[in-house]
């Protein structure tokens, strides 16, 4: 089985998924996240996870734009403790690598560290300076994907700017998604074309 995750039903991809493969809608954060697909894949082992959604953009990525990040790592995990480890051969914030997609569906996404955590980020939040997007979902995701050894992929459109100026305010850009639908939803296909052999687990 493969397995479409998103948070919210507004992000699901506007395609018909083909046998095989299935929406978990997950519901916001990073306990539902983990929760929702690992339910799914007790149920039927997964053979590949596509996370898809929105993510708020960071460090001049602007709204609109594709992320498809190489690596990812929480951003709210916090221990007042210097050399304090994670457990489990991570270190802090669970930083993974993300393998490498190119889609042509996707032509000029922009790459780079997807950082996840549970409070929303604004431009007196600046969480890191070296990351490209923010979501509540995709480091959990890509850290259960991992341990279980599962392919992941993840593709998510920018909805607003996380640190600075929106391009139009976020409620016109949802209505705008809502006509036109999600950016992502030919990539998924493109990925579902392609297979889970042609992508690798997240990495420590």
């Amino acid at each position: 089985m493969i397995y479409v995750t998103y948070a919210m039903p507004e992000e699901a991809p506007r395609c018909a998924l083909p046998t095989g493969c299935e929406a978990v809608v997950t519901g916001i954060g990073k306990v539902l996240a983990v929760s929702q697909l690992a339910k799914a894949v007790l149920r039927t082992r997964a053979e590949m996870v596509i996370s898809v959604g929105f993510c708020g953009g960071l460090n001049g990525t602007p709204q609109g734009a594709m992320v498809m990040p190489d690596r990812t790592r929480q951003w709210d995990l916090f221990l007042n403790i210097p050399g304090i480890p994670l457990g489990h051969g991570y270190e802090m914030h669970c930083p993974l690598t993300l393998s490498r997609v190119d889609l042509a569906s996707v032509p000029d996404p922009v790459r780079g560290m997807q950082i996840s955590g549970d409070r929303f980020v604004d431009s007196s939040v600046h969480v890191n300076p070296d990351a490209v997007g923010v979501d509540m979902e995709t480091a959990a995701l890509a850290l259960l994907c991992c341990e279980l050894d599962i392919p992941f992929v993840s593709i998510r459109e920018v909805s607003d700017v996380a640190d600075g100026p929106q391009g139009i305010p976020h409620q016109q850009f949802m209505e705008y998604i809502r006509e036109k639908g999600p950016a992502y939803s030919d990539a998924v296909l493109e990925v579902l074309d392609l297979g889970p052999r042609q992508f690798t687990h997240p990495a420590k």
